[in-house]
This record gives structure tokens, sequence and C-alpha cells, in this order.
């Protein structure tokens, strides 16, 4: 546990670029217990300024923004984990009575922005480069912070609109305010892949909640969080904000700007646990036929395992332009088998891959080839009487073996005195061949129906014949 920064008693002045109307009556969500302050230091007394308005993390240190109503002009500070003030520089001149609000941070570079104009700030020396000045249709920035996935960033303003920028400013696009009035700061969750909002609200003397926005859908999550009255506090209000991962081992945590009475500060509060979570490893090659034909259903089979042991849910190609969706979830390492159905003949290549229960996604395995053909097709022609016998041949048109053919000889009407039925199987007739089949000895009399039917599973032929029965002969008509 990092300790206190201890508590100096002096009296500081509050500022006054805070929001004033009081908006916790209309926020909505369920209210959590705040977090335990991890760390909490005092950011005014060192270098005597009581305008702290932003704060971030490079990894390494934190830096905060102040208005130099003290010392002109406005300021920018570093600080180490502890408190300790390392280096202050100045703000580049600008008409600005508050100068830099917020910080953000890209990996590389801090950013900053004002009522005319958004600067980029190196950590290595403090030396800013104005980016873009004509900021329209934004008002002014206050709240920033950089979202990679976008490669964007977002701010907010107390209840003035909201916008997303390209770092250039050549795009400037509203996002939409989700009702809330008091916004200084945001913070780019990267486990959750939302934003913090640090609100002046809910009322004096507290002032200091923040809100998790799902910047996907323009709403709050329902998560939020009233900061405690910090060390020594009596009054304080929301400055800026930011997320880490790496200030407290083991720590996922929220820093921001308390903008307070009798001093500024800045502090940090535990979010959650900051554990890693890996995607499943690439599941290997999906295992099931080779071949098959249209209309055929086929199963499938794939596994993988998730380094932290999560459930996996898992997403097949086909290879014809369809997917399984996400099936799921199944336990680590469990298999997961699905079926299929091809419409066309053809080649297909079969892939999955995986992804766990928050949403990390591994590679796409190897393919799995199958080939596609069209089924057996059975016909029957030829049908022929004569002495004691009828026959008849069974052809396989189509693109592949029909197997365990069954056949059956009928004859219904007349007197038939032996061989009324005769039945058989056609152990396999591959695609293009064909087949005679034969009744069994039939004598009897009169007029009747021989009806020949030959199946498989996917193909099945019939045919009927008028014939006569003349005692030992059969004529077909």
């Amino acid at each position: 546990m990092l300790m206190f920064a201890a508590v100096p008693a002096i009296q500081g002045m509050q500022h006054t670029d805070v929001n004033e109307t009081t908006i916790m009556g209309s926020q909505t969500g369920a209210m959590k217990s705040p977090g335990q302050i991890l760390i909490d230091f005092d950011a005014q007394t060192a270098h005597g300024e009581t305008g702290s308005l932003g704060v971030e993390w490079d990894g390494q240190y934190f830096w905060s923004t102040c208005r130099g109503l003290t010392t002109p002009p406005h300021k920018i500070f570093k600080w180490d984990i502890s408190g300790n003030l390392l280096n202050t520089y100045n703000q580049p001149t600008q008409s600005s009575a508050w100068g830099m609000r917020d910080l953000a941070f890209d990996g590389t570079y801090l950013y900053a922005g004002s009522e005319n104009g958004f600067w980029r700030i190196d950590p290595a020396d403090g030396t800013t480069t104005l980016m873009f000045s004509n900021i329209a249709p934004m008002t002014l920035i206050r709240a920033c912070e950089w979202v990679p996935s976008e490669g964007m960033f977002y701010t907010g303003s107390f209840s003035l609109g909201w916008y997303k920028f390209t770092p250039d400013g050549t795009t400037i696009t509203p996002v939409t305010n989700p009702g809330l009035t008091g916004v200084y700061g945001m913070a780019y969750d990267d486990m959750n892949d939302t934003i913090w909002v640090f609100d002046q609200s809910p009322a004096v003397p507290n002032r200091c909640t923040f809100y998790e926005y799902d910047y996907h859908t323009g709403t709050l999550t329902g998560n939020q969080w009233l900061i405690p009255m910090l060390t020594g506090s009596t009054d304080q209000v929301a400055g800026g904000a930011c997320f880490m991962t790496d200030c407290v081992s083991g720590k996922a945590t929220l820093c921001g700007m308390s903008q307070g009475t009798p001093v500024d500060r800045i502090f940090v509060m535990e979010l959650r646990d900051a554990v890693t979570n890996e995607p499943p490893a690439t599941p290997g090659e999906p295992s099931g036929p080779d071949a098959g034909i249209i209309d055929g259903e086929y199963e499938f089979t794939a596994s993988t395992t998730d380094p932290e042991g999560n459930d996996i849910y898992y997403w097949f190609e086909w290879g014809d332009g369809t997917n399984s969706d996400w099936v799921g979830p199944y336990a680590s390492g469990a298999p997961v088998t699905v079926t299929h159905i091809w419409s066309a003949a053809g080649v297909y290549e079969i892939t999955v891959k995986a992804k766990d229960e928050f949403d990390a996604e591994s590679g796409v395995s190897p393919a799995h080839t199958i080939t596609i053909v069209e089924g057996p097709i059975l016909q029957i022609e030829g049908v022929t009487g004569g002495m004691l016998k009828v026959k008849a041949t069974v052809k396989n048109t189509g693109g592949s073996t029909a197997n365990n053919i069954a056949w059956t000889m009928t004859l219904t009407g007349g007197l038939v005195l032996l061989g009324k039925e005769t039945t058989g199987n056609i152990l396999a007739l591959n695609a293009g061949d064909e087949r005679e089949i034969t009744s069994k000895a039939i004598i009897g009399f009169g007029k009747t129906v021989v009806k020949i039917t030959a199946a498989v599973p996917e193909s099945e032929a019939s045919v009927e014949q008028n014939a006569t029965i003349l005692l030992f002969f059969i004529i077909i008509k």
C-alpha cells in the first residue's frame, strides 16, 4: 500500500471555474460504494497556485495543468508518485483566463485543450506543439481523453455538446451526452472499453462523481462512484481524470483532480483488480469428414483452452458465405461439435476461431477442406416380362455412390399364386453405373400391376407397369 502524503496546514482558495448547477437529481443508475483511496496528495502547496485543473498519468509520472493566478503564465506540472513536484513548464501564451484543462495520453504524448486550441505536450521535456487552433464547433475543450480503438479524442464540457475529434482537428463529430451537466474530466477504461466521466455532482460540498459511459451506445452503464472527501478537504469539485492499470500493482484505478478546499489534491481510487485477460489459444484445424453430398448434414468438432480458464465461445466459417455465429459457452478445453449442410457442390474450407467470455478473440484456425458433390440419384428403367420373371434396371445418375439400395417388386391385382413380392439389396452402385434386378418366379392368372421401388436415404425411385400373367408367362404392357 502506498502511503498518503501529509496534508499541509495552510488554507487554500477555491477557484471558480466550476459548474454551479446541482444535477444529482437528474441522474439515474445504482450508486455503488466508493473504492479505497490509494493515493492522495497535495497538488497545490508546492507551486503556490490555486487553479489546478487537469491530471494525467504517463506510466511513470503524474502531470497536471494549472492557471497561473499567482505567477503568470499558466503552468504544467510534473509529479512523482509520492506527490513530489519534479518540474514546472509554462503553457503557451493564449488568450484564455484558464488555459489548458483536462489532459490525455496516447502512450507517447500528452494532450490538452482550452477555449482556443488543442496542444500536444512532449513528456520528455514539456515542450508544447499546437495541433489546431480552430476548435469549432466545440465551444471549448474541458474534459479530454484519447480512445485508441477509434483513433480519436473525446471531449465534453459541463452541459455543452460532446464531441470526438482527430488529433489534427480535421474531423470533429458530435456524440451523445447522456444528460450530464457538470462534465470536467474523462478517462478511457481499456479493460471495459468505456469512458469514465468525472462530473461536478452531486452538490456542495462534494461535487465529485465518476459516471461510466458506453461511448458505443451513448448511454450511461449505471455504474457510478461518488468520491469520498479527501484528506482534510472541506469542499471538493471534479477536475480532470485518467484511468490506470500500471500505477498501483495489480489494480485498475481512477485518478482525478479534486479542485478543493483547503488545497487541490490528486487522488487515485481503486476500481477493480487489473487482471490481464488473454485471448484463448488459436484452435487447431476442426475435425470432420473430408467429403460429403449436397443436403447432407455433417458434424465438425473443435476445441481450445483459455489462459485464465474462462469459458469459451466458437465461431465456424463454412466456406460458403455462412457461419455458425458464436456458439457456447463451453468450459476451457471442452470440445464443441456443430453441424452444417451445404446446398451446392464445391470444395469448401472450414475454419474456426474462439473468444472468451470477456470478448478476447483468438486467431483463426487452419482450414479443414471438404468436397461436396451431388448425391446419388436413382432411376428405374427397362421393365420387362417373360417366362416366370420380371426384370428391371436400376441406374445411379447422381454424383456419388449409392450404398445399400433396398428394392422391391410387388404385384397387385389378378390371381398371383407365386412371386407376389420380391425384395433385394444392391450393396453399392457407383455414380453412372446400373444394375439389373430380377423377381422371383411368378405364377398366376389375370391382369396385375407391377410396382418396383429402389431407395437409399439420399434418393428414391418408383415405377408402375400394367401387366398380364398367363400362368408361367408375364406380359408387360
